[in-house]
């Protein structure tokens, strides 16, 4: 089981409330990625995460507490508490462009990492364009460039994944 200590011995980084989508999806993949490394417990991420808050969004929490409770808001799930953080930090308008880019982006030449990294970017912030996981791998799939889309396709991957990894694994040959 992990400790607080374990926690913070793998650097989390600090969420300070000024950043907008991009530095909220970038502090919660690396504190998912703490959570993982420390082994931390489904119920002890919110308390852990919360403790990487500062300024803004450390005021914000603390506000969030006084409403709700501290036990209330401790017990929090994690995926909860990314709920509130993008609905506080990325407002719907931000949320419909990005939702409008994902809808839209598509593989220019044989970008495919550059299109995989803004690809990752975007479903974080906007889960329901691909969700459940067919869904994902269909958008992620469906707009690579011709000659890849119609080998990946037929490969029928079962999971994001392994589309990614068969897509690169066409466009490095």
């Amino acid at each position: 089981m992990s400790t607080y200590k374990d926690f913070m011995n793998c650097e989390p980084k600090s969420f300070h409330g000024t950043e907008w989508f991009v530095s909220l999806t970038r502090w919660i993949e690396n504190a998912e990625s703490v959570f993982q490394i420390s082994f931390c417990p489904d119920d002890y991420k919110v308390q852990f995460a919360a403790c990487t808050f500062a300024d803004a969004a450390l005021t914000w929490w603390n506000n969030h507490i006084n409403t709700m409770g501290i036990d209330a808001a401790n017990s929090m799930q994690w995926e909860e508490l990314k709920r509130k953080l993008v609905k506080e930090y990325c407002p719907r308008e931000e949320i419909q462009n990005l939702e409008q880019e994902l809808w839209n982006l598509t593989m220019k030449g044989s970008e495919i990492n550059a299109y995989t990294a803004r690809f990752n970017d975007l479903v974080v912030m906007c889960p329901t364009l691909v969700t459940p996981e067919y869904k994902k791998i269909e958008r992620y799939s469906w707009v690579l460039a011709s000659q890849i889309k119609g080998m990946v396709i037929a490969s029928k991957p079962t999971t994001y994944d392994s589309a990614k990894r068969i897509a690169h694994q066409l466009t490095s040959t």
